[in-house]
């Protein structure tokens, strides 16, 4: 597959591929920070502080600018063409975990490895193992593919998922193996599970703009990171802002 000059700057971004001292383009971590835009509340976003993870108000600083390189990156999927089935990993936070089964549908971009479990992903606080079967024309992609000789993580074999992948998830016991990979708090996973990739959802922008939210969000991350209480009235804001960016980027995903 062949990206366009934007969709390889935004792909290389979101893996950590970066260069400079910008405060956006310049984070090798901001997928910590936009992976965290697709899930429900703030509730992520505070585990993510709690664990030390910076939440880098500077990716919501221009929203216009993060909705194209979203749409960059969701644009890369829909160039993508996965000719045969897959099985890849993921250490998941587990509270994410509860969230993504309770949608039913991969919630964020979702990074998983065709090598097993990670264990470096274990620095999480609370984590749950799936294993993904993914079938053949499901729209996703290997960074080795995409990038080529230019692929920083080759280690990681790194196969990228989007959001709205609808899941059947099927809990099972944790193997010996399984129960080896423990969080940062040195447990052991809370859950292991099959997660079959059945389909893609279908997303309706039906939300109205949310007028200054992105900087009650940028607000919101910047107490986080200190471990400060947000504002009350920020964090709804937020909250309303996240819902509507979201409805307006997967509405528009045509995967």
């Amino acid at each position: 597959m062949k990206l366009t000059p934007a969709q390889e700057k935004a792909v290389r971004y979101y893996e950590g591929d970066v260069q400079g001292d910008d405060p956006f383009w310049g984070d090798p971590k901001a997928y910590v920070t936009l992976n965290s835009l697709f899930f429900d509340g703030i509730d992520t976003e505070r585990r993510r502080a709690a664990e030390g993870k910076y939440l880098n108000p500077a990716v919501y600083e221009d929203p216009e600018r993060l909705y194209t390189l979203c749409r960059d990156i969701l644009d890369a999927f829909r160039a993508s063409d996965l000719s045969k089935s897959r099985i890849t990993w993921r250490v998941e936070r587990y509270a994410d975990y509860l969230q993504t089964k309770k949608a039913g549908k991969t919630l964020s971009f979702t990074s998983t490895s065709s090598g097993g479990f990670l264990k470096a992903y274990g620095d999480r606080i609370g984590i749950a193992l799936m294993e993904f079967h993914i079938p053949a024309g499901i729209p996703c992609f290997t960074y080795k593919e995409v990038l080529q000789d230019n692929y920083l993580k080759e280690d990681e074999q790194e196969i990228l998922l989007p959001p709205g992948l609808i899941l059947q998830i099927t809990e099972k016991p944790l193997s010996r193996e399984e129960r080896e990979i423990t969080d940062a708090e040195g447990r052991e996973p809370a859950v292991s599970c099959i997660a079959e990739i059945t389909g893609i959802a279908e997303y309706t922008e039906d939300l109205s703009p949310v007028e200054y939210g992105n900087e009650a969000l940028m607000r919101v991350c910047a107490d986080l990171n200190t471990g400060k209480e947000p504002d009350s009235k920020d964090v709804q804001k937020a909250i309303q802002w996240k819902e509507y960016f979201c409805s307006r980027l997967l509405a528009h995903k045509a995967l």
